[in-house]
């Protein structure tokens, strides 16, 4: 038989859950007064569950980023992109989701229907270039430099994200379902800065180092799963999304 104890836990998580959009006041408030005659003990305050959930970062935690003091404009930040990629690969919430086996579809009169990017003759292409087995993972990235403030000092960010084309697009392309993950923080140059191209490839190269390094003809990187297989995984960039000036960079 369950404790008393166990129960009480269950309820204060259910309870938390059902005044989490309310103000930190009036949770402090209730906390103070009891919920239904019940002692909450392991929660006195507003602050330790917004603490909490200041620390979650989607994907990765805070530790897993990478300094790298080598840029002419600064530190630029990144992340180890084949362990986002696997973080993406094995989320429970993406498992119905994902798709891994290529697709040829056809109208009734028999012309060719494209829809998802396996679909397309690009991850056909491919897939015929690859070892047997093998299971393509195409990867996307993004990239957009953002103004912050002319007030502050002139204030820029240049984030670089990322996701995976076996995603549905219907999917990846919500950004509450968060199948995107940020990678990179490349530091942006001051106005009249020179070599910015040639310093943002530098550093968007260090991210994406390990898929340029990659033997496509090798045995691939075995992976586990959301569906519970593991996989001979090829993971390869396969676009970039961004605006005209990013796509010139990126040229």
């Amino acid at each position: 038989m369950e404790s008393m104890a166990s129960f009480q836990s269950a309820h204060d998580s259910q309870q938390s859950q059902s005044i989490s959009h309310q103000t930190k006041t009036w949770i402090d408030q209730h906390l103070r007064r009891g919920l239904d005659s019940f002692n909450i003990e392991l929660v006195q305050s507003a602050d330790v569950p917004r603490k909490q959930l200041s620390r979650l970062d989607f994907g990765r935690s805070n530790d897993s980023w990478i300094d790298d003091h080598s840029h002419i404009f600064g530190t630029s930040y990144y992340r180890d992109i084949f362990k986002c990629i696997q973080f993406l690969l094995a989320h429970h919430s993406l498992q119905a989701h994902l798709d891994f086996e290529l697709e040829r579809r056809a109208d009734s009169e028999s012309r060719r229907i494209y829809s998802q990017m396996n679909t397309g003759n690009w991850w056909w292409d491919t897939q015929d270039q690859l070892p047997a087995e093998a299971t393509i993972v195409p990867v996307i990235c993004a990239s957009d430099k953002t103004h912050f403030t002319n007030f502050s000092g002139d204030q820029h960010a240049w984030p670089l994200y990322l996701t995976i084309i076996n995603i549905g697009k219907e999917i990846s392309s919500t950004p509450k379902n968060r199948a995107w993950i940020l990678v990179g923080q490349i530091p942006s140059p001051l106005k009249g800065a020179k070599k910015t191209d040639e310093a943002w490839h530098s550093a968007v190269g260090t991210v994406l180092s390990p898929l340029r390094n990659l033997d496509i003809t090798g045995h691939g990187l075995k992976w586990d799963c959301t569906d519970g297989f593991q996989r001979k995984c090829y993971p390869l960039l396969a676009a970039w999304v961004g605006d005209y000036p990013e796509q010139v960079m990126v040229a």
